[in-house]
C-alpha cells in the first residue's frame, strides 16, 4: 500500500514520525566502517550502543534490541550522553524502550572488572592473543594507547572467548593497529568521539610491548 492511499490522519501521523527520525547519514556517521552492512536496518546492535549499555549497567539482548522500533534504535545511537544528566536521560530511554517495546523486565548489570583490562595504555593480553590466533601482525600506524575508549572497548568485546568475533580483523585494520590489506580508514568518527565522555586511564599491571 502506498502512503498516498491512506487517509489524511494516517498520512500525517506517518509523516510526523518520519520527520523525527534521525537521517541515515547521521546514524551512519556514528558507526564504524565494519558496521556499515546494517546501518540502514540496524538489525544488529552497534558497538556504540553496547558501550553505553555497559556505562548505564543495563542489559539488552540482541533479540530485545530487534523488537524496538527503528526510531528508538536510532535514538539510542544518536542520543547525546553529555556530562550534565546525559547518562540519566539515556538510562530512562533504555528503561522505557525495554518495558514498553521489548515487553520484558529491566535487568541491571553489576559493575564489571573488564574496564580495568581494556581502559589502559597497554594492549590487553586477550587482544594480543586473538591477533596471534588469526596470524595478524600488529604492524599498523597506530598503537593501542592512541585509541579512544570506544575503540578499545570494541576490540576487547570482539575477543570474547567462545564467540566467532568475525569483525575483529576488520576492526583492527580500521583502527590502524594492523596494516595487512588495510581498507581506506575512517576510524571512529569525530561525531562519535564527541558523544563519549572522557574516561580516565586506569593503570595496568605491567607494560606490554606492541
Amino acid at each position: 500500500m502506498n502512503i498516498a492511499d491512506l487517509g489524511d490522519a494516517v498520512r500525517q501521523s506517518i509523516s510526523a514520525q518520519l520527520d523525527i527520525l534521525p537521517p541515515i547519514a547521521e546514524v551512519s556517521s556514528l558507526l564504524f566502517n565494519f558496521e556499515s552492512d546494517y546501518a540502514k536496518t540496524l538489525c544488529c546492535m552497534p558497538m556504540l550502543v553496547r558501550y553505553r549499555l555497559d556505562e548505564c549497567r543495563i542489559k539488552l539482548s540482541l533479540q530485545d534490541w530487534q523488537t524496538l522500533d527503528l526510531a528508538t534504535r536510532k535514538r539510542l545511537i544518536t542520543e547525546d550522553l553529555d556530562p550534565l544528566g546525559g547518562k540519566r536521560r539515556y538510562r530512562h530511554l533504555l528503561v522505557q524502550a525495554i518495558v514498553h517495546q521489548a515487553k520484558t523486565r529491566v535487568v541491571r548489570m553489576p559493575a564489571s572488572q573488564e574496564e580495568l583490562e581494556w581502559n589502559c595504555l597497554y594492549l590487553p593480553d586477550r587482544v594480543r592473543q586473538a591477533a596471534v590466533d588469526k596470524a595478524l601482525r600488529l604492524d599498523g600506524p597506530r598503537a593501542w594507547s592512541e585509541l579512544n575508549a570506544l575503540q578499545r572497548f570494541t576490540l576487547f568485546k570482539l575477543t570474547r572467548p567462545g564467540h566467532r568475533n568475525r569483525n575483529f580483523t576488520l576492526a583492527l585494520r580500521e583502527f590502524g593497529l594492523c596494516s595487512q590489506s588495510a581498507p581506506k580508514e575512517r576510524g571512529c568518527s569525530t561525531t562519535a568521539d564527541a558523544l563519549l565522555a572522557p574516561i580516565p586511564e586506569l593503570p595496568c599491571n605491567k607494560p606490554t610491548r606492541t
